[in-house]
């Protein structure tokens, strides 16, 4: 979404966070689809024009079981790769290595992938652990793939790129990517831009609002916001 407001892009966004039942990473390929499925339906059912999924293991798992809508809907996995790379390593959730979705993404365009599950790290980046912890966890996954010497670092979690700067202070020089970034270029040609300043989030948030809302203040959101929570079950009932 942050590099959605940077370029201007839409009136207003619609963030869903299902923090019941996250994390995603450990869950079967069919619980995150169904997970995924039930925040598309709540998006729209709230009015949203696009939808655009930003967890690497929700679109992992839609694609696996063909379940990705067709009509008004991306997800972080449709970025466009920077041209002339031939190795590039990804590190993701347990979930998107096994599903393998990267390993075909670039497989359709001749790279070379190696991957590196980063489970850890996702949990360290929810608790706000300190530094220290995040550059052992995030060395560990730079080091293997600078030994096999990767052109290009994917951030394969869009949790990580909290922490692109120690990745690119790890790298020695390899260039670190988010897919975030490299799809929101992608959309400029899709999405109208807001000329105006009356831009605005609506955060939703399944469980846990305010301290969802503690970490909003530490990111320094760049538009006016609101926090609201809900209960699926409510909504089932």
């Amino acid at each position: 979404m942050s590099q959605l407001i940077r370029r201007r892009m839409a009136s207003e966004y619609l963030y869903l966070a299902d923090t019941s039942r996250a994390p995603f990473g450990t869950k079967s390929v069919e619980e995150v689809k169904n997970i995924a499925l039930d925040c598309i339906r709540f998006l729209r059912g709230k009015g949203a024009d696009v939808v655009i999924s930003a967890c690497n293991t929700a679109q992992a798992a839609l694609i696996a079981l063909n379940a990705q809508p067709r009509e008004n809907f991306f997800g972080i996995l449709d970025f466009d790769l920077p041209a002339g790379l031939r190795k590039v390593g990804v590190v993701a959730t347990e979930a998107t290595v096994r599903s393998g979705v990267y390993l075909d993404k670039m497989r359709r365009i001749g790279v070379e992938v190696f991957q590196r599950p980063c489970q850890e790290l996702v949990a360290a980046i929810e608790s706000c652990a300190q530094d220290e912890e995040i550059e052992r966890i995030v060395g560990g996954a730079v080091r293997s793939m600078r030994e096999i010497g990767v052109d290009a670092i994917i951030l394969g979690c869009t949790h990580f790129p909290l922490a692109r700067h120690v990745f690119e202070n790890l790298s020695g020089g390899i260039s670190v990517l988010d897919p975030a970034e490299l799809l929101a270029k992608k959309l400029e040609r899709f999405l109208p831009k807001n000329e105006t300043a009356e831009a605005r989030v609506k955060f939703y948030v399944s469980s846990n609002a305010e301290s969802f809302s503690k970490k909003l203040q530490r990111y320094d959101v760049p538009l006016p916001y609101t926090v609201e929570e809900f209960s699926w079950g409510e909504i089932a009932g």
